[in-house]
């Protein structure tokens, strides 16, 4: 599946964007990205939505709060929880929460997905998009995000492919991690492409199962 397209000439753009990603400016930050990302996150909230139309949703690596805004608007018995390590970020989440008038339903948090603050089996699902590549312990996120799914629930986590993130910064790949993290055997992973520009790959999904 095929979420948007971009004509060749944008691909240095696309990859640039990703870039300024990691502004430390919220404000630039989704300046930036709104526009280019705005169909691209209300696909995946339409996807959470439909998984989980009455769940108890976390969101790791919240940012300006856009996904978790517009999944809340998507389903009305949705709870949503961002978190993201950005203070400034969470302010600005939280304002445009109020501003969207679902306030009431999202709330968000400073924290590091590498040490969530939530019990074990809180939430009944977990999406992320393209924040994976900027964590410091990236394996150790996995194992938290595992940790805080409840038996049976679903975690979603949308990145850059290999070629943008060695661009990016480096890392190991979502693959890699799974195999390190120590829930092991006990979910299940599956692992597939989203976008692409014609042959070329810019987007997986990784998603991870808890078991019952």
């Amino acid at each position: 599946l095929v979420y948007f397209h971009y004509r060749r000439g944008n691909l240095c753009r696309f990859v640039e964007n990703f870039r300024r990603y990691s502004a430390p400016n919220a404000t630039l930050y989704d300046a930036v990205t709104a526009p280019v990302f705005g169909g691209f996150f209300g696909r995946v909230a339409t996807e959470v939505a439909e998984l989980a139309p009455q769940a108890r949703v976390l969101e790791v690596g919240s940012g300006p709060g856009r996904l978790a805004a517009r999944l809340a608007e998507l389903a009305p018995g949705v709870q949503v929880t961002g978190v993201d390590i950005s203070p400034e970020m969470v302010e600005r989440a939280s304002s445009l929460a109020a501003n969207s008038g679902v306030a009431d339903r999202v709330e968000y948090r400073v924290g590091d997905v590498a040490s969530l603050p939530f019990a074990d089996a809180s939430f009944d699902a977990v999406v992320s998009t393209f924040s994976l590549h900027h964590w410091q312990r990236p394996a150790k996120g996995l194992e938290e995000i595992y940790r805080v799914l409840r038996p049976g629930g679903v975690a979603r986590i949308y990145d850059v492919v290999d070629w943008i993130r060695r661009f990016e910064q480096g890392g190991p790949n979502i693959v890699e991690l799974a195999k390190e993290s120590s829930f092991g055997e006990r979910g299940a992973f599956r692992y597939s492409i989203t976008t692409t520009l014609g042959p070329i790959p810019l987007v997986y999904r990784a998603e991870l199962l808890r078991g019952e």
